[in-house]
């Protein structure tokens, strides 16, 4: 239950509502809703996070136009719950100090912490300290799964903030790069078959996407064709190309079209 000094956020992911021609956009700042503000600066609007202030919307009666954003995708991966005390200028100006990371070689990455298949893995991959520097003035966070349900972000450890940017390590780097691979290869298949609908819920493709990948780091293949190629098949067959023993065999062929021929041969048996 929501404490009586707490305010309620919600952290939308407007470049996943643009995937769905469903995202916030405005003429200038001056039309922007009194509840809403951006966390990335006017250039970058189209793929900028927003934070929503529940109380101030549903004073102003505008909760249909909040839940418009919200229900736009289901699962609601695009959408995490914040309570907090900070008002809502503070907390944007708290989260936009973690736009950005640096790898060990001070290259600066983008992090798209609004995206839960991002947040989540995140709040396991940073430190104990990175992790509280992010998530200190944040008495609760919770994020959406891809199964729907709204688990909540573990809570920090007293310790002392680290400066910002967070500088990830290549292990940090790697994990996170790990964690969202299969989800961008959902999305090459899906592009592949122009939007069609697969088996599955977004859960379900997730796992046999992360199996597809396990099956085709383990051939030691390095082209990422077969991976996209595997991952088609598993959709296709709601993972069961998966369990045959031919799959090893085939990921080791160097002819990408007899492997795809192959491939789809089995997925029509299965």
């Amino acid at each position: 239950m929501k404490q009586a000094n707490l305010n309620s956020y919600l952290l939308i992911d407007n470049g996943l509502l643009q995937a769905v021609s469903a995202g916030y956009a405005e003429t200038d700042s001056q039309s922007r809703p009194a509840w809403l503000t951006t966390i990335y600066t006017a250039p970058a609007l189209e793929v900028s996070p927003f934070l929503i202030d529940m109380d101030a919307a549903y004073e102003a009666g505008d909760l249909d136009q909040v839940m418009g954003y919200v229900n736009a995708l289901a699962p609601a991966l695009h959408v995490s719950i914040i309570e907090t005390g900070l008002p809502l200028v503070e907390i944007a100006h708290h989260l936009q100090r973690f736009i950005f990371i640096l790898d060990p070689d001070d290259k600066q990455f983008t992090l798209r912490y609004a995206d839960c298949a991002i947040l989540t893995p995140l709040s396991s991959v940073l430190t104990e300290a990175q992790w509280a520097t992010m998530r200190r003035p944040i008495a609760r966070w919770c994020a959406h799964d891809r199964s729907g349900r709204v688990i909540e972000l573990r809570p920090v450890p007293v310790i002392e903030d680290v400066l910002t940017p967070l500088r990830l390590d290549r292990d940090q780097i790697a994990a996170l790069d790990e964690a969202s691979e299969p989800d961008h290869c959902i999305a090459k298949v899906k592009m592949m078959h122009h939007g069609a609908e697969f088996p599955g819920t977004a859960e379900e493709q997730y796992g046999w996407a992360v199996e597809a990948r396990q099956a085709w780091r383990a051939s030691r293949n390095p082209s990422q064709l077969y991976l996209l190629f595997l991952t088609e098949a598993a959709m296709v067959s709601r993972g069961k190309v998966l369990r045959r023993p031919e799959i090893s065999g085939y990921l080791l062929m160097d002819d990408i079209n007899a492997f795809k021929r192959n491939l789809h041969e089995l997925a029509d048996k299965t």
